[in-house]
């Protein structure tokens, strides 16, 4: 039994500089046929290991202006990696890159320090902790409306003795 694995190449061949800025022209066009609405999209290589082998795939993100994250038809990661990577064969594709929609520009996205990332990660615990008291406070009020929902169904249906509430 033969196996065929399926090759595609790392990056698009190369266009003429024609060509090349005639699909950065079309690139918004493109991209929105694909992913609607996409203010940003994110580019980032993953590597994948097929039987010893590893396989570099590409992983699109798209963000509307409002930054909630946009769903495309299968494939389409592919599809929009292909499109930047001919519009902008000179990118360094081994980094994550990023896509304005308003700039039509390619930009290479920045590690944060380390700094940066424990106060983000300790500005999200605190977001966090917050939500989660919110919950507990929303589960309290629900149950306590219907407790009080309960006996007003009690009530109105006459299952409540008040002999022993007046004696009291």
């Amino acid at each position: 039994m033969t196996v065929v694995v399926e090759h595609l190449p790392v990056r698009p061949r190369k266009a003429s500089a024609s060509r090349r800025r005639r699909h950065v022209q079309q690139l918004p066009y493109r991209l929105h046929q694909i992913a609607p609405g996409a203010a940003t999209i994110l580019v980032t290589p993953i590597w994948t290991d097929r039987s010893g082998d590893g396989v570099r795939n590409y992983l699109a993100r798209a963000l509307d202006a409002r930054g909630r994250i946009l769903k495309f038809p299968a494939g389409g990661s592919q599809r929009i990696a292909s499109l930047l990577q001919g519009a902008y064969p000179a990118a360094d594709w081994d980094r994550p890159q990023t896509w304005n929609a308003a700039s039509n520009a390619l930009t290479t996205r920045k590690p944060l320090p380390n700094e940066e990332r424990r106060a983000a990660v300790q500005r999200m615990e605190q977001q966090a902790a917050g939500l989660e008291a919110e919950l507990a406070f929303q589960r309290e009020r629900r149950h306590e409306l219907a407790v009080a929902r309960d006996f007003a169904d009690s009530l109105a249906s006459g299952y409540i003795d008040r002999e022993g509430l007046a004696a009291s």
